[in-house]
């Protein structure tokens, strides 16, 4: 039985490892065959006999499913599925829904597939946090470069509210990147190094590269949940570690960061200089075409919905019709057609203040059973995603939704196991 968890647990590796490097490139196909892979472990087993192949169900298949039950945490990571499973009994538009549902679908099934994986050890989550480090320093020095060698050019685009080329999405690039950054942290503070002692101080300066780079890089998503999470550490280390001195020099050092940066690096000072014109041109509504504007007025178009239905919202299937019917009323073309840029604003609207509030207890739940908030890595997670909530849609597309549970779920079966080793307790937080 031991060799089988150990197989067990080098393929569900294998396709973690797949899983990192297909969500920072944006190989949307190999990241659902990771998905689906995690799955097909935790229901089957692969039996090769020489010639012979057997695939059969896991053994410990009933047993998997009563220790997924009993955790509730992993019954929480569901609700965003329900939640548009519910709406649909008052959503006219069934393809809509359907397509909600099908994004939504690995928040349903991935948390047994993490629930019945082999427990991760320590070690093992921070070597996929210096692998996603490597990798995202990596791909952020050929960035870096491509903005320098064409630096007129590509100042003059964020100018006029553009944005550094990304190899994926530049709002959820730079959100991996601040979630890299804390895991960089957590490698650092726990001495972490693969082969060799020296490697710590490789991993420190990867680390402050990319703290760098993030500021260079301007995305304000990225940036703002970056450092609220790093706020919000500073934060568990005065209250929780009761380490007063080092918790509010870090809470100071948060604060006075980004006046630093605004004085020294130019793509940051000039992203910053832009979003106030252009949110002085919003005032004055004469935002259209320019995408803070825009932003600000799909929020606001969201929010109007929400006010109208504020109960059960229009459906989670309806909200984008509902939408379109709004800007073509009221702006008639005016402004470009988007939706709701708050993933908070976009559940009331969808599903009213009930689904709201059964959204964010979903989303907060995991954080507080049994204390998981005093994992340190894991308090950090919530907070960066939080944030991102008010800026982007974040869990609306297969991209968003992959991050937010590769970190979560990797922290839950690591914290499932561990509270029941410890009685409840966590006593090696990965952030000592």
């Amino acid at each position: 039985m031991q060799t089988l968890l150990q197989s067990y647990k080098a393929q569900a590796l294998v396709f973690l490892f797949i899983w990192v490097v297909s969500m920072v490139m944006s190989a949307e196909f190999v990241l659902s065959v990771s998905m689906i892979g995690l799955l097909a472990l935790a229901l089957f087993e692969l039996e090769i006999d020489g010639p012979k192949v057997r695939v059969f169900l896991r053994r410990t298949l009933k047993e998997n499913f009563q220790k997924y039950w009993k955790y509730k945490a992993w019954l929480a990571v569901s609700i965003p599925f329900f939640i548009v499973l519910v709406s649909a009994l008052w959503s006219g538009d069934h393809d809509y829904t359907l397509e909600r549902l099908r994004i939504k679908l690995p928040f349903l099934i991935l948390p047994f597939a993490f629930a019945s994986m082999p427990p991760l050890r320590k070690k093992e989550i921070l070597t996929i946090l210096y692998f996603l480090l490597v990798m995202m320093s990596i791909i952020s020095l050929y960035v870096l470069t491509n903005f320098l060698v064409n630096f007129d050019e590509i100042m003059e685009t964020l100018g006029r509210g553009g944005h550094l080329p990304t190899p994926s999405n530049h709002i959820r690039f730079s959100l991996t990147l601040a979630l890299t950054i804390i895991g960089g942290l957590a490698l650092w503070v726990n001495k972490f190094h693969f082969r060799q002692p020296f490697e710590r101080f490789v991993i420190g300066g990867m680390t402050l590269f990319l703290f760098v780079f993030i500021h260079v890089l301007s995305v304000r998503s990225g940036i703002l949940a970056l450092y609220l999470g790093l706020f919000v550490l500073g934060v568990y280390y005065i209250f929780i570690k009761k380490k007063y001195l080092l918790g509010l020099a870090g809470v100071i050092t948060v604060l006075a960061l980004p006046i630093i940066a605004y004085q020294t690096v130019p793509s940051f000072k000039l992203k910053v200089d832009y979003a106030v014109w252009d949110y002085k041109q919003f005032q004055q509504g004469a935002g259209g075409q320019y995408p803070d504007s825009e932003r600000l007025i799909s929020m606001q178009t969201g929010m109007d919905i929400a006010k109208e239905n504020i109960l059960f919202g229009v459906g989670a299937g309806d909200l984008k019709q509902e939408i379109k019917n709004y800007y073509e009323t009221k702006f008639t073309g005016k402004y470009n057609f988007r939706m709701p840029h708050n993933q908070l604003i976009s559940i009331f609207a969808g599903t009213g203040l009930i689904g709201l509030l059964i959204f964010i207890a979903g989303y907060f739940f995991p954080l507080f059973y049994k204390n998981n908030y005093r994992q340190p890595l894991f308090l950090a997670l919530h907070a960066v995603i939080f944030m991102s909530f008010f800026m982007e849609n974040t869990i609306e597309n297969n991209f968003g939704i992959s991050m937010f549970l590769f970190f979560l779920l990797i922290g839950l079966n690591y914290l499932s196991h561990h509270n029941a080793e410890d009685n409840e307790t966590v006593k090696v937080p990965f952030l000592k």
